[in-house]
């Protein structure tokens, strides 16, 4: 297979990202892991997903859910074993499904054997940011992403290290080669045992200025766009490229934060592929439920914008729904199985590989938290406490943490009516199954027709044709507040698609051609959208 070839297998393919905590429990003790994801590996073939993409299975004390790695060469024995990981990639690869593996290679778990030895001042000191408090206090501004400073001074140390997330998820020093060649060394020991490649975690903050100075603004989303393309970033991904990708078939996603189009442009030029698609922030960072009301038309000016700055040259992503996050019905929709057809309309539909977090196929909803002992996510209890600290009633606090929580997306997958969801034969599971999994689940959804699974599967087999991956794209009516509607074009053909962002009608655009629609989701007047209806007309 060729090059293009291999790209070109990658644009048309949909990935489908598995939290395997949440995602089924195959040895029954009430935590999902690698033998249930084997055991649905024939659901996602249904679905006709191509791509996997699993969230951390690497050894990790889990108190960032697997974002802390403690080594990158084992197994979580919460998720089974190395036999258990061979098998499935083996599996999957019969199914024509291609597993990717979310790594996190900006740090490792405070836990972990290297940071172990830097804390014993041992010879991988300097594989971490250490650096002497300025009297007393943390060596620069920085603000962690889950609130609170990015340095912690260990017992007995008279320096800080850096973290940029929570203190038990310690920076690496990508300045020092040591550090480089052993993440290089672990990437290749995946790959070698059939993974067909990489999400490289936040990789855009793995390059930092050595002086670590100050910045203006030291909140978490100010703070990112400073760090993000630090001063080495394309050296050092050009030394990944040359020294593990280019000799696999595989890909390399890199989730990109605080990095615009332009910027993102660069580490997928073709001509100097440093990264393979990008895994943009500036959708799944629209939140109307945290943030207040929807912006629509900058929502869809993003997609506008890395549309131009990337398109046709390098290759995109269109993600607005992950583990991170509320789920996309509950989110920009009312939670109805016509919002959550509408938004998936949108995502399928682009010039882009579309990424699916498990359960938006059904149309799965946030989790109605009745309390703070619900909630498992260390980012959501630190946001509780903080707001405690400045002064927030508990109702306030408590308000607060259900609106960010990562956990709403994290709730069991919602297999069937019985027990747990159908997810775990275990008495509890790790985290409160939703307990409207008795009617939205994918048993109830995998014989009806009109089901949110069923018109899932018709937009994944669009993808078959050329003009879903690869026809250029056009906003027709950039500055509409209630609709989205955009041309895909590709050989002379054109398809017109219009999506109602609203949860009531509206007039059809001029711009809508007054055709039979394709795979309707709502609705039947031609010259009315219905309340969140997806149309698709071939002109």
């Amino acid at each position: 297979m060729t090059a293009s070839e291999r790209a070109a297998r990658w644009k048309r393919a949909v990935v489908y990202q598995i939290y395997p905590k949440s995602f089924r429990d195959g040895n029954g003790d009430g935590v999902g892991d690698i033998r249930g994801v084997i055991e649905k590996l024939p659901y996602l073939k249904d679905l006709g997903v191509g791509v996997a993409w699993l969230s951390p299975i690497f050894a990790s004390p889990m108190i960032d859910n697997g974002y802390d790695t403690s080594d990158y060469c084992a197994v979580n024995p919460l998720f089974g074993t190395m036999a258990d990981a061979e098998e499935l990639f083996e599996e999957a690869k019969k199914r024509d499904i291609r597993i990717v593996l979310d790594i996190a290679l900006n740090h490792t778990s405070t836990q972990h054997p290297w940071f172990q030895d830097a804390l014993a001042q041992g010879e991988k000191r300097d594989w971490y940011w250490w650096r002497e408090g300025r009297c007393g206090a943390a060596p620069n501004n920085w603000r962690s992403i889950f609130g609170g400073p990015s340095w912690s001074q260990p017992d007995g140390d008279d320096q800080f290290y850096l973290h940029l997330f929570d203190k038990s998820q310690a920076d690496l020093n990508w300045e020092n080669p040591e550090v480089r060649s052993a993440i290089h060394a672990a990437m290749r020991f995946w790959l070698d045992k059939g993974v067909g490649g990489f999400r490289l975690d936040v990789v855009t903050v793995i390059s930092k200025e050595p002086d670590l100075r100050d910045v203006i603004d030291p909140r978490p989303a100010p703070l990112y766009r400073h760090i993000a393309g630090g001063p080495r970033l394309h050296e050092f991904l050009r030394e990944m490229r040359r020294e593990v990708f280019s000799h696999y078939d595989c890909i390399a996603i890199g989730e990109a934060p605080g990095v615009d189009p332009a910027r993102a442009a660069k580490l997928v030029d073709p001509a100097d592929p440093m990264l393979d698609m990008i895994y943009h922030f500036d959708l799944v960072a629209m939140n109307p439920v945290v943030a207040g009301p929807w912006d629509r038309v900058a929502f869809k000016r993003i997609f506008s914008a890395w549309d131009k700055g990337i398109g046709a040259n390098g290759w995109n992503s269109v993600v607005i729904s992950n583990h991170d996050l509320g789920r996309i019905s509950s989110r920009f929709g009312d939670g109805s199985p016509e919002s959550a057809k509408m938004l998936l309309t949108l995502v399928l539909t682009q010039r882009a590989t579309p990424f699916i977090y498990q359960g938006d196929e059904l149309g799965m909803t946030n989790a109605p938290f009745e309390s703070l002992d619900d909630i498992d996510d260390v980012w959501a209890k630190t946001t509780y406490r903080l707001a405690r600290e400045k002064g927030r009633t508990e109702q306030q606090a408590f308000a607060a943490t259900v609106a960010m929580t990562r956990d709403h997306a994290r709730t069991p997958f919602q297999w069937s009516a019985a027990l747990n969801a159908g997810f775990s034969e275990a008495e509890t599971t790790w985290l409160r199954v939703n307990p409207n999994h008795t009617t939205l689940n994918a048993a109830a959804q995998e014989h009806d027709g009109a089901s949110v699974r069923a018109f899932a599967k018709q937009l994944i087999a669009l993808r078959d044709d050329p003009l879903w991956v690869f026809g250029a794209f056009e906003d027709l009516a950039p500055d509409d507040p209630d609709v989205f509607v955009y041309a895909r074009t590709y050989e002379g053909r054109r398809a017109v698609v219009a999506l109602n962002l609203r949860g009531e009608a509206k007039p059809r655009p001029d711009c809508v051609p007054a055709l039979t629609p394709i795979l309707p989701n709502a609705g039947t007047e031609i010259d009315t959208l219905a309340p969140w209806e997806a149309r698709i007309v071939l002109v």
